[in-house]
């Protein structure tokens, strides 16, 4: 883990599953046609702009990874769950880096995934 642009605590792809097995929880913020098309079979899915409404699934006692497609918007939540006093990394480079370094990736239906 490290600090990435603009100093957000972020996490590269490579470390994702580790991090998950350790018990962090991986938030994809990404809209829902993207999360149908493929998304990690371990994440569970927030859209970014349901954050605010669904504050009460997340803990102060809990680790969370935030994705996105390229970690620009993960990173607009990352910051803001800090300022909640959340736990919280940006995945460096989102689901278009992480597809490199996982075979975890399916769509909606079991198949394997696409990242749009």
């Amino acid at each position: 883990m490290e600090l990435g642009i603009n100093s957000t605590p972020s996490v590269q792809p490579n470390e994702v599953e580790n991090l998950i097995q350790e018990g962090c929880v991986l938030v994809d913020v990404r809209e829902n046609d993207e999360w149908t098309s493929g998304h990690h079979v371990n994440a569970i899915h927030i859209p970014m702009g349901e954050i605010m409404e669904n504050m009460n699934s997340f803990h102060q006692n809990e680790k969370y990874i935030f994705v996105c497609r390229s970690g620009s918007r993960s990173a607009r939540v990352t910051n803001y769950m800090i300022s909640q006093d959340i736990e919280a990394y940006n995945m460096s480079g989102g689901m278009k880096e992480l597809r490199n370094f996982t075979k975890k990736i399916y769509d909606s239906e079991g198949n394997p995934g696409q990242i749009i």
